[in-house]
Formats: structure tokens, sequence, C-alpha cells
């Protein structure tokens, strides 16, 4: 029964290795990763940078390397040179009464301001000011770029695993090999599992590598793969159900796209509406989703919490699936 199953699947994996349209599906989700991470605000970017001589005192030094980067020159004719270069540096000298600050003067708007801050902050740090200051904690632990955005992209994954399935009946339809299967020595149990198997696996895998490319290394990933099969069943659901349905893949393609409504409606309503309509999203397993991806994220989400979060995109998905399973069954016959 294993090896049956098994060779279901490679041999969806060999074929979708062939077909252009399941390789941008295995590789987008990487792409879209690099790309989030390109956009994401670092809270720990440098606020300056500059150059200093090698001659500085090293406590100031070290002083200046808390506000950003810093570099060292062996003359005043090296910070120059260095400070004539293309990027925003800054070149300090340190005198008794004051700070020399060199630059070439096509630096980006704002950039010497924030260097002249830097330094009279410095000169003046044991000033007491006469005003009180106060620190509100607005409840953001992650960039909302970062947050938010891993989140869509994890959720958008377990749908691309439908996709492949969805594809991998399409084909099968096309060339006719589904007659085939259905007298081969293959129960339909089998079958099913074993088309399935790529559209579970894949999405873990993608997962994994998201959030690793993304910088989430410390959070719980046992609970990351049970919220990721839990929506990719849904996936799995709308794959069979419209690879059944449909021809071609160009009409399947289209008809997939119909998933991402929810999705994108379910994302964006948890975000912006107010607690006191969230319940209008209580329909959608994309909801659920998105709060058990984003208490594990932001590292706060307990095992009740996942599970519960997990047993209500289950609960829905059975729905789903007793709505279509009529559907499914006469396409695979």
């Amino acid at each position: 029964m294993l090896r049956r199953i098994m060779a279901i699947a490679g041999r969806d994996l060999k074929s979708g290795l062939r077909d252009y349209t399941i390789l941008y599906i295995l590789i987008a989700p990487f792409f879209l990763a690099i790309l989030l991470k390109a956009f994401i605000p670092n809270a720990g970017a440098s606020l300056i940078h500059v150059v200093v001589p090698d001659t500085a005192d090293p406590a100031w030094v070290e002083t200046l390397a808390s506000f950003g980067t810093v570099e060292r020159a062996i003359d005043r004719e090296a910070l120059i040179r260095r400070v004539k270069n293309s990027d925003d540096v800054f070149a300090l000298i340190k005198n008794e009464d004051h700070v020399e600050i060199i630059a070439a003067g096509d630096e980006a708007a704002g950039s010497l301001e924030l260097v002249r801050s830097v330094m009279n902050g410095l000169a003046n740090q044991n000033f007491t000011l006469p005003v009180t200051m106060s620190v509100t904690d607005l409840g953001w632990r992650l960039s909302p770029l970062l947050q938010h955005g891993s989140n869509m992209i994890l959720l958008l994954v377990s749908i691309f695993g439908g996709m492949i399935v969805m594809l991998g009946l399409v084909e099968e339809k096309q060339y006719r090999t589904l007659a085939a299967i259905n007298v081969a020595a293959v129960s339909p149990g089998e079958y099913v599992i074993g088309k399935g198997l790529l559209g579970f696996v894949i999405p873990v895998v993608h997962g994994f590598a998201i959030l690793l490319i993304l910088g989430f290394s410390e959070i719980d990933y046992l609970k990351v793969t049970l919220v990721i099969l839990s929506i990719a069943l849904i996936g799995m659901i709308a794959g069979f159900a419209l690879g059944v349905w449909n021809d071609n893949q160009m009409t399947a393609i289209s008809s997939m796209k119909v998933m991402f409504l929810p999705l994108l409606g379910s994302l964006f309503g948890a975000v912006f509406l107010p607690d006191k309509w969230l319940p209008l999203l209580y329909w959608s397993p994309y909801y659920w989703a998105f709060r058990a991806v984003e208490g594990i994220l932001l590292q706060q989400a307990t095992w009740p919490f996942v599970l519960q979060n997990c047993g209500l995109i289950l609960l829905i998905s059975l729905v789903i699936y007793l709505l279509l399973q009529k559907r499914i069954r006469r396409g695979l016959v």
C-alpha cells in the first residue's frame, strides 16, 4: 500500500517538474519571501555611517557604534577619500572642545542633520532635561509588514498545494490516464492519498523555508506544521473539486483564483476590522489560520490556542467536503 501511494506521489512530482506552471508554483513562494525581506524595515538598522581616525578614543568609538556603523582610516586624507565615495558616509574628527564633521555635500537629504543630532546628543548627554519622558508600548512585537506579510505568504502556500493537485488531475484527464488508474491495482483511497500527498508536503516545506528566510528561527515549528496542514486541507478539497471539474489548465487556474477572495478578505478583515465586526469572519477558515499563525509568529500562542483554531479549521473543512464530495467522487470515477 505504501509503495503504491509513494509511486503515485513520485509520478506526480516527476510529471510536475516538466510543467512550467507547477515549477512556478514551487519557486514563487521563495521569491515572495525574499521580496518581502527586502522591504522589511530593520529595527536595528544603522542610524548613521561614519569614519573616524585610527587614533580616535576607543570609548568614543564604542559609543558611536551604538548609533550606527563606524569605520576607521589611517589619516585625514584617507578620511576624505572615504567620504567622497558614493554612499552617505561622514568623517568625524574629535577635538578637545568640538567634533569636526566632514561631508561630501551630495548626501541624502536629512542625513547630515541626523549626524549633527547624534553629536549634539552625545555632547549634552549629562544635561538634565526640564521635562518628564515616558514610553508607551503600542503592542507591536514585530514590524507590521513582517508580521502580516509572513502570515499572508504562509496561507498562500497552502493554496499552492491544492493548485498542484488540481493541475495534476487536469493533466490526467487530458491524457486520459485517469480512466486507466480506475482499473489498476490501486484502491480509490490509495489514489487520493498518493495524489494529495504533495499537496500537504510542499506547503510545509515552503512554510519552513519562508520562515527561515524571514528570520523566524526561534518559533515553534511543530505548531506551524499543524496550522499549515490544517489550512492545506481546504486547498486540497478545492484542488480535487476543481481538478475533476475542469478539462484544461487555464480554466482550472481561473477557477482556483476564487480561493484568493476569501483568503485576502479574511486577512484584511482580521487586520483592519474593529473587534465588534470580527464575528463576520468566523465562517472563514483563513481567519482562524491567521489568528493561529499570528500568535505563533509573536511567540504568544499556547497549544490549547493552536489546537482550538486548527479544530475550527478542520470543522469548516469537513462542512466544505460534505458539500463537494459527490462532485469529487463522480469526477474520480
